[in-house]
């Protein structure tokens, strides 16, 4: 495989840009890691594989304006010396910090500042065991789970909120409607006003998944900004997965769904020869889900159980055990199936 010295501009800028959305291969990240090392020389310790993406991440934008700035037939000659003149840039304002941030003994290895308009752009990584809480400049919090890394502005703009996440984190959102919050995860925009949410979007992976918790949000593949009116929107418990290969998204029901109104637990699931279209109600409003049920056949059924602590599949389960019922989940609606009860 060529070197990035040898290589054209449209070839170089597409290698960069999948080592930045992590869809490199191992022998990409090495030759994008390699041509690092040779711009870094022996003027700084090392980075580690985490790091150098952070940077990549961080940086790869101003790089590939100069590629697609750079004539053809002057490519391998000036390549070098604008690669190079970039890099010591970065270096220069930045790197010197980073390397004093991560020799330091605070959990958060990375924490690097580099001068983005009006703003510093702010890059952390989660390299403790526990999940670290972030606070940001608009209120909002991200808590990350460990291996994951966050970049934000230090101060948002006016009119957007913008994060970029590589791993995993829960997102808790201020709510301002005249600054919409969006979250870059792995080919994945998720937009929100003012919410809370887990995304997962590995680097790498062939998935992204945003979960939400409590209020609206909407998703659209990055390839398709600015966003339309077609975005999927998540509501409470509701899953968007997104299959990079295939370019889809697809909305289902969130694998663990949690309680969203605990205000309308009334019988803290606790039912006494109760009839199961009343159960499934209450379930309904509990989780905010859609339970099908056929009400004729399942008129005599009722349920006397003690649901409380268990999951919802649990629940499911033993519901449909007591009344000879099966239940299944297509997409966000969960169907019971039964013949009834005499």
């Amino acid at each position: 495989m060529p070197s990035p010295d040898d290589m054209d501009p449209k070839a170089l800028q597409a290698l960069l840009t999948k080592y930045q959305n992590g869809d490199a291969t191992d022998e990409e990240r090495a030759q994008v890691e390699a041509w690092y090392d040779a711009l870094d020389g022996e003027a700084e310790p090392p980075l580690s594989a985490s790091e150098k993406q952070a940077f990549v991440n961080q940086h790869w934008q101003e790089v590939a304006a100069q590629i697609r700035q750079t004539p053809t037939r002057s490519w391998q000659l000036t390549l070098f010396y604008q690669l190079t003149a970039a890099a010591v840039l970065v270096l220069s304002i930045g790197l010197g910090w980073y390397f004093l941030m991560n020799r330091s003994p605070e959990p958060v290895s990375d924490q690097v500042a580099a001068q983005t308009g009006q703003s510093k752009l702010v890059a952390k990584t989660n390299e403790s065991r526990k999940p670290l809480r972030i606070a940001l400049s608009d209120g909002s919090v991200i808590t990350l789970k460990p291996g994951s890394q966050v970049q934000y502005p230090e101060q948002f703009a006016e009119n957007r909120r913008e994060v970029r996440l590589v791993g995993e984190g829960f997102f808790e959102v201020t709510k301002n409607p005249k600054r919409p919050f969006l979250v870059y995860a792995n080919g994945l925009v998720t937009k929100v006003l003012g919410t809370s949410f887990t995304i997962v979007a590995h680097a790498g992976k062939p998935t992204a998944e945003v979960v939400v918790r409590t209020g609206r949000v909407a998703v659209y593949r990055q390839a398709d900004q600015p966003a339309t009116t077609s975005d999927m929107v998540l509501t409470p418990n509701e899953k968007a997965t997104f299959y990079r290969a295939e370019s889809r998204i697809v909305k289902s029901l969130a694998d663990h769904p949690v309680v969203i109104r605990p205000q309308a637990i009334k019988t803290h699931f606790v039912f006494d020869n109760t009839p199961v279209a009343r159960v499934f109600k209450e379930l309904d409003e509990v989780y905010g889900v859609t339970i099908s049920f056929d009400a004729d056949a399942l008129v005599n059924c009722t349920l006397t159980a003690n649901l409380a602590h268990q999951s919802l599949p649990d629940q499911l389960n033993m519901i449909c055990l007591s009344i000879g019922a099966t239940y299944q989940t297509s997409g966000t609606n969960i169907q019971i199936s039964g013949r009834g009860c005499p």
